[in-house]
């Protein structure tokens, strides 16, 4: 004899856990991070669409030229928003940068570099 309840009971959890991963994925965007300098650098991004704002990438080096892409929480208004900090690996020639990219989209590039001075706190 087949116990239906116990397939039923399986197959709902099936469905249920196939539905919550589309909304998860549903929920997020791929945003690409582009090093438009020839240096190395050390690079933070933290996303500031979550309360408190999270670590995205926390000291990833991205090579110069290079790209990284991330996922980041789409707000309210389906866009992302995000703020980044860079510094060269070479601590001879030591440069820092930083900025702010808000309305992002999922497929957008923001351009990351370090072409400052260091501030020291």
């Amino acid at each position: 004899m087949i116990d239906f309840s116990r397939r039923r009971t399986a197959s709902t959890l099936a469905l249920l856990l196939a539905g919550s991963t589309g909304v998860l994925a549903d929920g997020g965007l791929t945003v690409t991070l582009r090093n438009d300098s020839g240096d190395n650098l050390l690079v933070t991004v933290y996303d500031q669409v979550t309360q408190p704002p999270s670590a995205v990438l926390s000291n990833r080096e991205i090579y110069g030229d290079a790209s990284v892409s991330i996922n980041l929480t789409a707000g309210g208004s389906g866009h992302g928003h995000l703020t980044w900090s860079a510094v060269t690996v070479d601590h001879d020639m030591r440069k820092c940068g930083r900025g702010e990219q808000r309305h992002l989209n999922d497929g957008d590039t923001v351009a990351v570099h370090a072409d400052g001075a260091c501030r020291t706190p």
